[in-house]
């Protein structure tokens, strides 16, 4: 497994920063005052409450593995039209093709999170078949951890999936295009290829095939830097030990801080009306009590 050197994270790191005068958009994620939806079973619920944590999970064990081949796809589609319009990089790029084969092992961690609440589709493919919750986050309350504040020990970002081909194509050439000209001129071609891939494997989990649009999907994403010490948690789920990292560990202290957690809709089950009542007498007692539910009356029929 190529393990991430300082200097190619510094790249990653100013590549991020250079992104922004793309569209400050792409690094802040949703409009000011509108809200993040987190869909989960009333298992998740619990543990997110109880613990006052989410998980981030790596980027190749993604419930469709699909999203994580439609990004490569699209990164083989650049470098081919590289390789013809510029020639002379083709030692560079052909690097980079080989490092970016096939998904890396060290990856990036990702939660999800989506633009809209009450969504059918995210009720049956994430909140457990309508028998689950949306959680309401406030975007702006994971700012102690995101853009300029992240922890010295990796990158976390608050970023908007991109669902349009040609914006993901246009990332992607400017990922390889800034690894190709960043740095001393004396770098070697697979040094520059090793800047371009990190950037690439960023940014991977961010690109979803325009399908999926509805969703307006936004993820947090955690890069470990070379120096972080800290190893991934597993859980078990779909047949597979799944590596994960916690939120709250990822601020390096046993943080007593709350989740921006400003409400909880339960989904249109037929048990919904119970669940209502036990979910405001968890978050009374775990600290939430001033978050407001909610419940789906949404006709829903099971998948």
């Amino acid at each position: 497994m190529k393990k991430r050197s300082s200097l190619e994270f510094d790249a990653l790191t100013s590549f991020l920063e250079s992104v922004k005068s793309y569209t400050e958009e792409l690094i802040y994620g949703p409009a000011q005052g509108q809200a993040l939806y987190h869909y989960t079973d009333l298992s998740g619920l619990q543990g997110i409450l109880q613990n006052d944590d989410l998980w981030l999970t790596h980027s190749r064990y993604l419930n469709d593995d699909e999203e994580i081949t439609h990004g490569y796809r699209i990164v083989r589609e650049v470098i081919e039209a590289q390789r013809k319009a510029s020639p002379d990089r083709m030692q560079f790029l052909d690097a980079l093709y080989e490092l970016v084969r096939e998904p890396s092992e060290a990856g990036v961690y990702i939660c999800s999170f989506c633009l809209d609440d009450n969504l059918l589709s995210q009720w049956r493919g994430y909140g457990a078949n309508g028998m689950g919750v949306s959680l309401r986050f406030e975007p702006q309350g994971f700012s102690y951890i995101t853009g300029p504040d992240s922890p010295k020990y990796g990158l976390v970002r608050l970023w908007k999936v991109f669902y349009e081909r040609n914006t993901q194509k246009q990332i992607i050439d400017q990922a390889i295009n800034f690894a190709f000209t960043f740095g001393p001129a004396a770098r070697s071609p697979e040094d520059r290829a090793g800047q371009a891939a990190d950037a690439i494997q960023f940014f991977i989990p961010t690109f979803k095939n325009e399908g999926f649009s509805e969703e307006r999907e936004c993820r947090l994403i955690f890069t470990p830097s070379p120096e972080f010490g800290l190893h991934p948690k597993f859980r078990v789920a779909r047949g597979m030990l799944i590596p994960y990292y916690s939120l709250k560990e990822l601020l390096g202290v046993v943080s007593a801080m709350k989740l921006p957690l400003t409400g909880v809709r339960v989904g249109p089950s037929s048990n919904k009306r119970l669940n209502v009542e036990s979910a405001r007498m968890v978050l009374s007692q775990t600290g939430y009590a001033a978050v407001s539910v909610d419940v789906s009356e949404t006709s829903f029929r099971a998948a």
